[in-house]
């Protein structure tokens, strides 16, 4: 039995929503599309909305909701205010994802990402900002879609009444930068685009780094315990240099000189040159270093760990054939005798 057997989830599409309904499903939901604002992407269209249950051409919403648990409602703008789907039907949950913050200017990835200050960020310090790679403010979006309708089940075991939850776009996205915000609250310092350098204090510290097959990401911190297992294993390979005379427990990384940085990181840059990914990434794991591979979208494809784990799941094409794309986001084992809400209400 799923977490959320025996609950029944209605999705008006749009970007916004698709994500937590596929988190939904995942936990066990049934989920139906009633339908789709059209301004979705194609490729998230089938990554996130793949293998849902599309309601026949008779099922209107209205009928749809009357045996529903949560509606996921994407309608944006269209929405009004007046349009409360819960008259008459108390214990719905109604999550409405909205763009209010922008006003008149088109709900894409970009504005969203643009609006939110992520792209004050990312990016070349002498180049125009970036946003993230793939649709990351729809997806952020609909983490926050799920997570809401999963807090309204919460309150309902509690009051027997379902709520309207409305979830920001914008602050969806604004919540995956929280790092500036608390910044900017204890220095009164605005973010500004560094590139591969994570700045604390007065020095900034590489992110992503080249090796012998590929790139790493790892960063010189003020960690003692990491940074003395890393030169360790340095000073085997005969490649540590000055770094085996620091006192890591005595000194601040972020306080020390840039120029000082840099020196010490030609010589992890050298280090990392020499080894692989698969070498760099089962040392970090034994040692603590904190650093992770950085693998490609073929190598995630052909990854014998995602396979084992039963990752991937066959889907429809819609020509015909099948695709490939990843499974449910969780595998749950409940405990014996664990009941659906529906009996524990």
């Amino acid at each position: 039995m799923t977490l959320l057997h025996g609950l029944r989830v209605v999705v008006f599409a749009d970007g916004l929503t698709d994500l937590g309904a596929r988190m939904l499903s995942g936990l066990g939901a049934n989920v139906v599309l009633a339908g789709e604002t059209g301004e979705r992407t194609p490729a998230q269209g089938q990554a996130w909305l793949s293998d849902l249950r599309e309601a026949g051409p008779g099922e209107a919403l209205a009928t749809l909701l009357d045996g529903a648990d949560i509606f996921l409602d994407g309608r944006r703008r269209r929405a009004a205010a007046t349009d409360d789907p819960r008259d008459g039907r108390p214990r719905l949950i109604h999550v409405v994802a909205n763009a209010d913050n922008l006003r008149d200017l088109p709900v894409t990835d970009l504005t969203l990402m643009a609006a939110s200050g992520l792209m004050t960020v990312i990016g070349e310090p002498d180049r125009p900002p970036l946003r993230l790679p793939g649709e990351q403010a729809y997806a952020l979006t609909g983490i926050q879609v799920a997570t809401a309708a999963l807090m309204g089940l919460a309150a309902r075991r509690r009051t027997g009444q379902g709520q309207r939850i409305d979830v920001s776009a914008v602050q969806s996205a604004t919540l995956a930068n929280y790092r500036e915000a608390v910044m900017y609250a204890w220095t009164g310092r605005s973010g500004r685009r560094k590139g591969n350098l994570l700045v604390r204090g007065k020095s900034g510290v590489r992110q992503v780094w080249p090796c012998a097959d590929g790139h790493v990401t790892w960063s010189m911190i003020d960690n003692p315990g990491m940074m003395r297992a890393v030169v360790a294993k340095m000073a085997e390979q005969g490649m540590a240099g000055e770094l085996a005379d620091v006192a890591w427990d005595a000194i601040l990384v972020a306080d020390t000189d840039q120029d000082v940085i840099e020196r010490w990181q030609g010589l992890v840059a050298a280090f990392f040159a020499a080894h692989d990914k698969a070498t760099l990434g089962r040392w970090s794991l034994d040692e603590g270093w904190g650093l992770s591979p950085i693998a490609t979208l073929d190598e995630v494809r052909n990854s014998a760990h995602l396979a084992a784990r039963g990752f991937w799941r066959e889907v429809p094409d819609g020509q015909g054939g099948t695709t490939r794309l990843p499974g449910p986001l969780f595998l749950v084992h409940p405990a014996p005798g664990a009941a659906s809400e529906e009996a524990a209400e």
